[in-house]
């Protein structure tokens, strides 16, 4: 067994999500036979003590983590007293799911749950991820993209080219989370507003044609070699399933698993699969599908989150407990899964140094 470190909390909109995926996890992990020590970041992405953390961990009410109010870089300093030897971040949206958290525990050396630097940056970057998915082959909605430059420049070419779209259009930035700052356009005259909206949020903004149909979600999760769960389904209780549907409203439903005919919920979980490799995942992520008709052929790629939630009612443990797979067994798994990976890494690195010796010796 091994002790973990679950980090949670976070300066991302998605903080008190974090806190309650938390609880989810570092109970699971006790309960698979872990040794669990939570560290939490607090909304100014300061970190706070063990004791503080499990302070929140051990609470049952929604709560954030108060802003510390000091720099954050000496802050650190509680995470490498810590003593884990692996990191389960459950901190989503950015500074956690990014590549940035990943980031830091590479130049640490510590190992960590999850996808690697670069397959997380691309995941949370919706422009980059839909051209490396369609690299790759795996279906994507047809989409057009621009930059904050590029629109100042010329605004009517942008948007003659959104409007060769079919309607209606979802209008949102590259990068972020939790359908923030995404806009529903039914029409032209309200595309450019959509547009600079969306620019709140990030440099570039994404525009795609709106899929009538369903939205479903599969659960992957392995290293070498890659498994897929059961299908989800999302029932938006608003007109698309926005931030005020997925936190504040409760509205939306879950059913888990989805009715499809078989060659359907067959061919998505290979998609899951296709698009989890090829952005490099490693670990686990949910991959989200839109369904236009009633075959594969409607199946399209709509995002991967390779960060998602652990609360008492996310889809992603949900899915694979419906698999077969409890959550003591899940989470122990992407432990096993971290560490792996991490002395694979080593590995490599010890590879190249020994390279790098024997060419010394020969010049």
């Amino acid at each position: 067994m091994a002790h973990v470190g679950v980090v949670f909390g976070g300066r991302s909109v998605e903080h008190q999500v974090s806190i309650r995926s938390a609880r989810t996890v570092v109970q699971g992990l006790r309960n698979a036979g872990h040794t669990v020590t939570p560290l939490g970041i607090a909304e100014d992405g300061c970190w706070i003590d063990a004791e503080a953390s499990e302070a929140v961990i051990s609470s049952e009410a929604t709560r954030t983590i108060p802003a510390v109010g000091v720099p954050v870089a000496p802050t650190v300093r509680h995470l490498l007293a810590s003593g884990v030897e692996v990191v389960f971040p459950i901190v989503h949206g950015t500074w956690g799911e990014d590549g940035t958290f990943q980031g830091l525990c590479e130049m640490l050396d510590l190992a960590y749950v999850g996808a690697g630097v670069t397959a997380s940056a691309l995941a949370m970057d919706k422009v980059l991820c839909k051209r490396q998915l369609a690299a790759a082959g795996v279906p994507v909605v047809e989409f057009e993209t621009a930059t904050r430059r590029q629109f100042e420049a010329t605004p009517a070419e942008i948007l003659a080219s959104c409007l060769l779209l079919e309607f209606p259009l979802f209008v949102k930035p590259s990068v972020g989370g939790s359908s923030v700052g995404v806009r529903k356009v039914t029409n032209g005259a309200d595309l450019e507003a959509a547009i600079r909206f969306a620019f709140s949020f990030d440099d570039v903004v994404l525009v795609e044609r709106g899929v009538v149909g369903r939205e479903l979600e599969c659960a992957v999760l392995g290293y070498r070699e890659i498994a897929a769960s059961a299908v989800g389904e999302i029932i938006p209780g608003n007109d698309f399933y926005d931030y005020a549907d997925k936190y504040l409203q409760d509205t939306a439903g879950l059913v888990a698993p989805a009715e499809l005919p078989e060659a359907v919920a067959s061919r998505l979980r290979k998609m899951a699969v296709e698009a989890f490799t090829a952005i490099g995942g490693v670990g686990f992520a949910r991959v989200d599908f839109l369904l236009e008709g009633e075959t594969e052929e409607g199946l399209f790629v709509n995002e991967i989150n390779t960060l998602p939630g652990f609360t008492s009612i996310s889809m992603y443990p949900r899915l694979w407990s419906i698999s077969g797979l409890s959550l003591p067994g899940l989470v122990d798994r992407l432990v096993q899964v971290a560490l792996d990976r991490h002395r694979d890494r080593r590995r490599l690195d010890d590879g190249i140094k020994e390279f790098l010796a024997e060419l010394s010796l020969k010049a």
